[in-house]
């Protein structure tokens, strides 16, 4: 029993020597790090934290650092929603304007208007415009197409002419097929309007033939319904 009590005791005298060991090990670490602090280029250092702090703490948007609590407040190109806002009443405005030029010649089954995904279309009966397998505007349509001539300039989108045929085939020497009198009929419309003042470079013409039908061709007033004159005011605009 006097040997372990004496075991006990000097066991109990050595134990700050592991207590001082461990605070010359953190001394000894605190001046390492305080000698490789020494060796840092600070500036590069400073760039570091600075680069860590902003990734931390933003979300990169466009090239620019954006506080995450600012997310719910970015700022919107208010300029370019009204535009497109301006552009989309100007558009029902000239949509206004068409139906109440066929109205007033009295032609609300002869040609429709409406408002479709691309734009404004105006659909005319072949025979409105055109007599049968021609390709040249017919003097009666002059007065309407000046009224339609007139609306078309006070907006500057872009001009879409499509001619469509039915399915009985032409074969003549100015006309071998449907394509080229589809395509004579646009092109007459299309030179039609430059000769009136609308700038060419809001034009183009379409000819499709017989291959784009939205009636059968089967009956006679399916193939009356496919032989027609599209005109499309696209809601792009001329830049």
């Amino acid at each position: 029993m006097r040997r372990r009590k004496i075991q006990e005791e000097s066991s109990s005298q050595h134990n700050w020597l592991l207590t001082y060991s461990d605070v010359i090990t953190l001394v000894l670490c605190m001046f390492v790090m305080l000698y490789s602090f020494s060796t840092i280029d600070m500036q590069k250092f400073q760039q570091l934290v600075a680069s860590l702090n902003q990734s931390l703490s933003g979300v990169l948007d466009g090239g620019k650092i954006i506080d995450i609590n600012d997310l719910d407040n970015l700022p919107i190109d208010d300029d370019e929603d009204q535009d497109q806002k301006d552009q989309d009443d100007e558009l029902l405005e000239t949509y206004q304007q068409l139906v109440g030029l066929i109205k007033e010649y009295g032609l609300e089954d002869s040609i429709y208007v409406g408002i479709e995904t691309k734009g404004i279309e105006i659909r005319f009966k072949d025979s409105i415009l055109f007599d049968s397998g021609k390709a040249d505007l017919k003097p009666s349509a002059f007065e309407l197409l000046n009224k339609l001539t007139l609306i078309l300039q006070k907006i500057d989108n872009e001009i879409l002419v499509e001619g469509h045929t039915d399915n009985i085939p032409i074969n003549t020497l100015i006309f071998p097929s449907n394509w080229e009198l589809s395509a004579g009929r646009a092109i007459s419309v299309v030179k039609y309007f430059v000769d009136q003042g609308i700038s060419p470079n809001r034009l183009g013409a379409l000819g499709y033939g017989e291959y784009r039908p939205i009636a059968t061709n089967k009956t006679r007033e399916g193939r009356l319904a496919n032989r027609r004159v599209n005109i499309i005011v696209l809601r792009s605009t001329v830049n």
